[in-house]
């Protein structure tokens, strides 16, 4: 039996696994975590399923990827690269942050795995950034140096709501009452679709209904409340806004990615002349933002293929050094 590569995109709900063998990803599973004690057991079950052999391993987690013990609040589950290796006799053991892995995969996601808002001008040496509205708002870059890629992660996320109208300052007004800080997560992510939804009813003094965050997209998209129409178009309006600020602090001409479960809902809905207009509104530097395309991800499973790549890089960097 042949050996293969083990890659896996462990979130606090769900955990995928999957193998590499000649660059072919295969054998994709998915595996609630609550089922499991721990990673390690998880792992073991999918490696005893598929009576597999592994040599090496990277594992995207749901989470700051500091030292090498790692612990999931949600879950109690707590592992390190030593133990994951111990109990399943696996060569090496990596361990990156999950949007480092959707990061990694930027580069080698093809047309056929992406939607295009806008077209630009791609220089694939340059820059690229995703920012991914979900739970929270991943952010991070990736940045190529000598024929090799490197995530830029930090909390870009947490970075301060800027309104660009007297809407918006209202806006920021109202939230300002309720949080000590109005990150941009306030507002890009589901909780924030919420939060756009509550303070606008507030400004206008209507009875704001007790709807979730996919109650108000589901009636933007099939066109029928006023408030969560304009909840969401403010929603994709501060999206490209931030995006066209990551373009102006990283000149990310090889792409700006749109990751996240939120966007993949609207696309078909979105006015992507006015989310442009918006992104590239920057004044003398318009011209300067508009050089950067713009892609939503539609591949399943960023964070594996991204997982894939890191793996593919350090075992290239090792054996490099073994020469």
């Amino acid at each position: 039996m042949p050996y293969v590569d083990l890659i896996a995109d462990v979130g606090g709900t769900n955990i995928r696994l999957a193998t590499v063998s000649n660059q072919t990803v295969a054998q994709i599973e998915c595996f609630k975590c609550g089922d499991f004690d721990s990673l390690e057991a998880v792992v073991a079950h999918y490696i005893e399923k598929n009576n597999l052999k592994i040599n090496d391993a990277c594992f995207g987690v749901a989470g700051p990827v500091v030292g090498d013990i790692f612990t999931m609040t949600n879950l109690g589950w707590s592992f390190s690269s030593v133990s994951v290796k111990e109990a399943l006799d696996i060569n090496n053991v990596h361990f990156i942050n999950d949007y480092t892995a959707i990061a990694m995969s930027l580069a080698s996601l093809s047309k056929d795995q992406l939607t295009t808002i806008h077209q630009g001008q791609q220089d694939c040496d340059a820059p690229r950034v995703v920012c991914g509205p979900g739970t929270g708002l991943g952010v991070a870059q990736l940045v190529k140096v000598n024929d090799f890629y490197q995530c830029i992660s930090g909390e870009g996320g947490h970075s301060d709501f800027a309104p660009t109208d007297l809407r918006q300052l209202k806006l920021l007004e109202n939230l300002m009452a309720k949080f000590e800080h109005v990150s941009i997560e306030r507002l890009l992510s589901g909780q924030g679709i919420v939060n756009i939804y509550q303070s606008l009813a507030f400004i206008d003094g209507i009875d704001a209904q007790a709807f979730d965050a996919s109650q108000i997209s589901s009636a933007y998209i099939n066109n029928n409340d006023p408030l969560c129409i304009e909840t969401m178009e403010i929603f994709t309006r501060v999206l490209a806004q931030y995006l066209g600020n990551m373009v102006l602090t990283s000149g990310a001409f090889g792409g700006v990615y749109i990751a996240g479960g939120i966007m993949p809902r609207l696309i078909d809905a979105l006015d992507k002349p006015a989310f442009t207009e918006a992104f590239s509104r920057k004044g003398r530097f318009s011209a300067y933002a508009l050089k950067a395309p713009i892609y939503l991800i539609t591949e399943p499973q960023p964070g594996l293929l991204g997982a894939q790549v890191y793996l593919n890089q350090q075992q290239k960097k090792e054996r490099t050094n073994e020469q």
